[in-house]
């Protein structure tokens, strides 16, 4: 699905915060198709079909421990998307931040530690392809607390959070109005919440395997989830998380 400006509250952008960029094109680009495209900065936007898809960007040394997939949600207002994440229990972790013409960022911590970006654009609207292959398809949140991540979120975001089917995740989320269905929260124990990106594929299983030929990790082979489909998650070479969901 092509995207010209996503939907307030919806998920619309995600930085690979890598030690090795050179790896993450060389891996990723075999995986999914991507290609690189290198700003002066240093900071690398990932496109497919000529359109930008997710960024990546150097960590400095002694940031290794801080590599990952950063997801960010759309805003039309910044600063009161972060008073918004203060007043339902989270923390601004970075303030909104002007980058260059391409709009403004700032980075939340929620209240059972997940960190998750929030964008207000300008130039740069987000994601330009989604749910297809090779792009951003779906969004997992684990928290030891599904009830509040389901207030906190929708508190700030004003998500609505519908009940899975018999075995499937907590919740399967929609954004403002239920205008579509994004992603899930699964229960975890204490000290890993966090958001995995799942990428989507054709062949789940082709996909696993040539991951793995690239240097990658299968963590959780494809397995069916109800009401989504079939999803894996794998580490890449650096070791960073992320998720494969099954297009159907």
């Amino acid at each position: 699905m092509k995207i010209s400006r996503h939907p307030a509250g919806a998920p619309c952008w995600a930085d690979l915060d890598t030690p090795d960029v050179d790896s993450a094109r060389a891996f990723y680009g075999s995986l999914f198709g991507w290609e690189a495209l290198q700003l002066p900065t240093g900071y690398v936007n990932f496109t497919l079909n000529g359109e930008k898809i997710v960024g990546a960007v150097k960590l400095r040394e002694g940031q290794e421990h801080s590599a990952g997939w950063s997801v960010y949600f759309m805003s039309e207002d910044l600063a009161a998307t972060s008073k918004a994440v203060e007043a339902a229990g989270g923390r601004v972790v970075s303030p909104p931040t002007k980058v260059s013409v391409a709009g403004s960022a700032a980075v939340h911590q929620a209240p059972d530690g997940a960190l998750f970006g929030a964008w207000e654009p300008d130039k740069h609207p987000g994601s330009g392809l989604v749910r297809e292959p090779g792009t951003p398809s779906w969004f997992t949140l684990r928290t030891p607390d599904t009830e509040g991540a389901k207030a906190f979120y929708g508190q700030v975001f004003g998500w609505s959070a519908a009940v899975p089917p018999a075995g499937g995740a907590a919740a399967h989320l929609t954004f403002v109005d239920g205008r579509a269905e994004f992603g899930g929260i699964t229960s975890g124990p204490e000290g890993t919440a966090g958001w995995t990106l799942h990428f989507g594929v054709e062949d789940i299983d082709g996909s696993a395997v040539a991951a793995a030929a690239l240097g990658g990790t299968v963590l959780t082979p494809p397995t069916e989830l109800p009401g989504v489909g079939r999803t894996a998650v794998l580490r890449d070479p650096a070791g960073v998380t992320f998720g494969l969901v099954q297009l159907t």
